[in-house]
């Protein structure tokens, strides 16, 4: 496993290889995922640097640094959102029957089946992953990816990225040109 990720040697040279400006950017990028998941940026950013240095999560060696940093915050910031959401409780009801007897009653869930949500998530995952191998190399098509995956609109992913009109279409296309490539038939499992 060493040989597809960096050791931590090497994961701390490119940490303190990170320029100031690629230590923004990362923040910046990690402001959106913060502020949709209800949290501030800074623990992000701190947990995804220490998750990192300690081992924890290992950098695919094809992958630069600060898209690596930015999935471990997208990936804390779902992580805190999700564990926020709740889902309908169950609720007992305690009424007298039509005899007078008390009757205990539940009002059903309406979760998902648990197997169904591992699956989905499973699925997702795989998708993910198979995108981030893809665009493994070009920041910019996998950081406008993970914005147009967290749902951010256009003028969103212009304004975090500096990106014009001409260069938010050239890396629309660039992104579709190349998933479609590669998925001429769309996504099979």
């Amino acid at each position: 496993m060493s040989g597809l990720s960096l050791t931590l040697e090497e994961a701390r040279q490119a940490i303190a290889g990170l320029s100031d400006a690629d230590l923004l950017r990362v923040e910046k990028m990690g402001r959106i995922f913060a502020l949709r998941a209800g949290c501030e940026v800074r623990p992000l950013l701190n947990d995804a640097i220490a998750s990192t240095l300690s081992g924890a999560r290992k950098c695919p060696r094809d992958m630069p640094m600060l898209q690596f940093l930015v999935g471990v915050i997208r990936s804390r910031a779902s992580a805190r959102k999700e564990s926020q959401v709740r889902g309908p409780e169950m609720v007992a009801l305690d009424a007298e029957g039509p005899v007078g007897l008390l009757v205990h009653e539940t009002v059903p869930s309406h979760e998902r089946d648990p197997e169904d949500v591992c699956a989905a998530e499973e699925e997702i995952g795989l998708r993910k992953a198979a995108l981030e191998e893809l665009f493994a190399g070009d920041e910019p098509a996998t950081l406008f990816l993970w914005a147009l995956l967290e749902g951010l609109e256009k003028e969103e992913i212009m304004t975090m990225n500096n990106l014009d009109e001409i260069a938010y279409d050239t890396i629309r296309r660039r992104v579709r040109r190349r998933i479609d490539r590669r998925f001429p038939n769309g996504w099979e499992s």
